[in-house]
């Protein structure tokens, strides 16, 4: 149920200035670091490079997240990581 919740829930983003950016419909951040980003979201994989980028906030339980820096590309893939249903699919995996 909580998969399917995830995946039916819309994917915007608002990129201002190339310094701020603001996403929604993520449900996980798979890494960060200072030159790049990687979210999955309800449509893939969403990879964001630049420099010096910052997440300023972030709520999976809303599927919100805010980060500013110099953004140079924002860059999807099909890979969707599927999220598991309860505690013991997440133990096992």
């Amino acid at each position: 149920m909580q998969e399917k919740q995830i995946l039916e829930m819309p994917h915007n983003f608002i990129l201002e200035n190339r310094s701020r950016l603001v996403l929604n419909g993520i449900h996980e951040v798979g890494s960060f670091n200072d030159t790049e980003v990687v979210v999955y979201t309800t449509k893939g994989e969403l990879k964001i490079k630049g420099s010096d980028l910052h997440i300023i906030r972030v709520s999976v339980e809303s599927g919100d997240m805010e980060m500013n820096g110099k953004i140079d590309s924002l860059n999807y893939s099909d890979n969707i990581k599927k999220v598991p249903n309860n505690f013991i699919t997440k133990l096992f995996k």
